[in-house]
Formats: C-alpha cells, sequence, structure tokens
C-alpha cells in the first residue's frame, strides 16, 4: 500500500502561524534545538512504524519549504514531496513518474492520500485515490485559514472523503479493514457492511434535544475514488432499475440503522414521499419499504397535490426554503384510539415527544433537511435523525485533455444510469470544446 500523507496538522502539531516562517524556509528548522522541538502528535511514529512494518510505503506530501519538510522527514524516517503547491498534481505526478513502482500502487487503486483539510482530500480525489480526512487537533479561531481550509470540518467533508478519522489507531483499522470503514451504502455495494456515516450537524437545543444529519454515500462530482457512487444515485431513478439495486441501497440503510447504538430509542421511521411526477412512481416507498427496521414506520411527511416544478431548479437556499414552505409538510396519519367513554376515534398519531428518523435520497444544501426538522419540532418531536442516502460533494476536475482539440474534457454521467464518460463539452452545452466524447470503464 502507497500512503501520500500530509505533514502539518497530520503528523505535527504545526498549524499555528507561529510556525510560518519555518513553512516558508525563511527560519532553519535543521539546527538540532529546533527540530527537538517539533510538536509531533501522539501515535504518529509509531503508525509510522507500524505501517513500515506492514510492507506500506510512506510519502509526506507537504506545501512547505524543503528546508523545513526535509530535516523532519529525516528525522521521521520517510520520503518527501516537499512544495507540493496542493491541490495541483504536477509536482507528485514527477514524483510518483519517477518511482514506478509507486505509481503502479496508484493505477491498481492501492493508495491513501491522508490529511487535516480540503486540499488533501481534493488531491486524493484527482489522482483517484482513497482519502482519509484526519483531524487529530482542536480547532481554535487563531489557527483558521480559509485559503487552505484549516479549520473548516464542513468544506472538508463536502470534499468527499473516502474516511474520517481522528486518531491513528482508527486510521490504522481504517487502512486494515477499508472495504468495512467504508459509508454504509458504499459498503453495501461492495459486498461488505458499515455503520460510519457522513457525520454534517449535530444541532442541540435548550431543553435537551438534538437534531442530527447523516450521509450514507458519496455523490461525487468529477474524479473521485471508486467507491463513491454518483452512477447509484442517478440509478434510482431510472424505470429499470432492478430489485437487486433496490435491495443493496436498502441493505446499507438497514445495515446503519440497526447497530446497537441507534435501534433503540426511536419512536417512528418515516421518509421523504415522491411528488406525483416523480419517476419512477413511488421511488422512495420502494425503497423504504425494503428497510429492515424494529422501528415503526409511518408516513408524516407530503407534498402538495398542487407543486410547481422541482426543488433542484431553485438555485438559491431561499428560494429552496420558499418552496418547500409552500410544497412540503408534515401529516400525521390517524389511528384508532378508545375514549373514556369506550368509544373508538380516529385521532393523529401523536408526535409529542417522540423520535424521529427521516430518510431522504440527497443533500446538496442542507435546505430540505433543516425545513423537514423545524417542521417535525414545531409538531412536538423530539429528537430528530435525518439521513440522506446520498452526499452531493464539491466538484473536482481532471487533468485528461480532449485528443482532438486540446481542451480539458470534463467527467459527465449519463442520467439514465449514471454511466461514465470524459467530454470536450461544445458551446451548445455550455463549454468551449469541441464535442469529442471518450467512454470510462465501470470501476
Amino acid at each position: 500500500m502507497l500512503i501520500l500523507i500530509d505533514l502539518d496538522g497530520t503528523i505535527i502539531n504545526t498549524v499555528h502561524p507561529t510556525w510560518k516562517p519555518y513553512k516558508d524556509g525563511q527560519e532553519n528548522c535543521s539546527i538540532e534545538p529546533y527540530l527537538a522541538q517539533v510538536p509531533i502528535f501522539p501515535g504518529a511514529r509509531e503508525f509510522i512504524a507500524s505501517r513500515k512494518a506492514k510492507g506500506d510505503s510512506i510519502i509526506v506530501v507537504s506545501d512547505s519549504h524543503f528546508r523545513y519538510v526535509n530535516p523532519i522527514c529525516d528525522m521521521l524516517g520517510v520520503e518527501r514531496v516537499s512544495l507540493a503547491d496542493k491541490p495541483n498534481t504536477q509536482k507528485l505526478k514527477e514524483f510518483l513518474d519517477n518511482h514506478p513502482n509507486y505509481n503502479q500502487e496508484v493505477n491498481n487503486g492501492n493508495c491513501f492520500v491522508i490529511g487535516d483539510t480540503k486540499l488533501d482530500i481534493e488531491l486524493g480525489r484527482h489522482i483517484g485515490a482513497m482519502t482519509i480526512w484526519f483531524l487529530p487537533y482542536i480547532i481554535t479561531d487563531d489557527i483558521k485559514d480559509e485559503r487552505d481550509g484549516i479549520g473548516d470540518e464542513m468544506l472538508s467533508k463536502k470534499m468527499g472523503p473516502t474516511f474520517a478519522a481522528k486518531t491513528f489507531q482508527e486510521m490504522e483499522s481504517i487502512i486494515d479493514s477499508h472495504l468495512s470503514n467504508l459509508y454504509p451504502i458504499e459498503a453495501a455495494f461492495a459486498d461488505s457492511s458499515s455503520v460510519r456515516a457522513i457525520r454534517l450537524n449535530d444541532n442541540r437545543y435548550s431543553d435537551g434535544s438534538c437534531a442530527c444529519i447523516r450521509c450514507l454515500a458519496r455523490q461525487e462530482q468529477g474524479s473521485c475514488d471508486k467507491y463513491a457512487r454518483a452512477d447509484k444515485y442517478y440509478m434510482m431513478s431510472n424505470p429499470q432499475r432492478t430489485q437487486a439495486f433496490l435491495q443493496s441501497l436498502a441493505s446499507g440503510i438497514s445495515s446503519y440503522l440497526n447497530q446497537p447504538s441507534l435501534n433503540q430509542g426511536w419512536d417512528y421511521f418515516t421518509y421523504l414521499t415522491d411528488k406525483k411526477t416523480t419517476t419512477p412512481p413511488n421511488k422512495m416507498k420502494e425503497i423504504f419499504d425494503l428497510v429492515a427496521t424494529p422501528i415503526q414506520k409511518v408516513r408524516l411527511l407530503k407534498w402538495s397535490d398542487n407543486v410547481q416544478g422541482s426543488l433542484r431548479d431553485q438555485n438559491q437556499y431561499k428560494d429552496r426554503q420558499t418552496f418547500l414552505q409552500n410544497y412540503l409538510s408534515v401529516e400525521c396519519p390517524m389511528e384508532t384510539t378508545v375514549d373514556m367513554f369506550g368509544q373508538e376515534q380516529q385521532v393523529p398519531i401523536p408526535l409529542a415527544g417522540k423520535n424521529v428518523i427521516v430518510l431522504d435520497d440527497q443533500l446538496t444544501t442542507g435546505a430540505t433537511a433543516w425545513h423537514v426538522i423545524r417542521k417535525l419540532k414545531e409538531k412536538g418531536a423530539r429528537n430528530v435523525l435525518f439521513i440522506a442516502m446520498f452526499q452531493m460533494v464539491l466538484p473536482v476536475n481532471n487533468d485528461v485533455m480532449c485528443p482532438i482539440c486540446g481542451q480539458p474534457m470534463l467527467i459527465k454521467m449519463r442520467r439514465s444510469d449514471g454511466h461514465r464518460f470524459y467530454s470536450c463539452t461544445p458551446p451548445q452545452y455550455g463549454g468551449n470544446g469541441c464535442g469529442y466524447i471518450q467512454d470510462i470503464p465501470n470501476q
């Protein structure tokens, strides 16, 4: 296995601005008193030694100056690429081209890129490697950096890492057993199972209740590792989707719901229903019905019969909020109860004080999730867990150039089945290319 790992904020705790003169090569870090003061994260040396013992190759990939990087890497006993200019791949690819055995590991999918910022994840996606977003330090205001994304946890998650870890021990487990550490739906399509969801929000209220948002797979745009599942997202809307495909989706959801720490204390499991115009009809209901869970299934959410247009057509967050307010509501189903006189009556099921899990197909801006959470809380629900099957992650372009006109080619997907292809997009479709298309074999 080839491990490409960031230095600052990943192996050593040097994200604070006081280290900038050293990183820029303005101060000499090779002098023994300074080198001895470099704050190595607990577990980093052991992680490096363990991976080497298992036969892995470890390469530090750092944006910092070689006067700073080289002596630290010599001390740690690892190879290095300095002044890497992440997420630019040129310097890294030059290094890999000079080491054919490392290049082969990347091409064979035996490569991890590890780091604490969006730049590390984007670099990994550029070369098609598995990525681990690693955060071993506590984020404080004085270390935040908008350019590098230091301290922006949400942005790093939106970049779509394959995994997330906070300790070197956790990272070891991921590398040793990566299939069982994928996100649940991604694991299901890799013939494995997992309970590791993408943790996007934990909102705690003054009354002690909470609302959480989780995603079970990534819907990538552009280059990514082979486990991201944009093709499966598009297959959900294909009228020709198979029962086996639906069962794999449901298996991933079931794995997450049935973990011991989650499958108790929840009163209702519901889903975002389909509009009358949804194709295929009952797209979500079929998946929802296949999910195996002891939690009581109910239908609580309903789109208005006169809904006009689609949520995806609303480009601004406020427009999406207005659309949802106009057309999506909470409607509790009726149940039969017996009153004090022994008479049966139909009343809505109670939501007051109840804990509700909601299933949706995709998370993009979060407008739907927070609208649903707010509406359920208004009806008296206590804790709400909103689960999206897919998280839309940020786009990453590739380095493929058109063989006809030399323009950069974009990765596109056929909406009917999610099949990938390179497109030299012509002007009529918003590009500057010649229209050449090159197929991408299925992974």
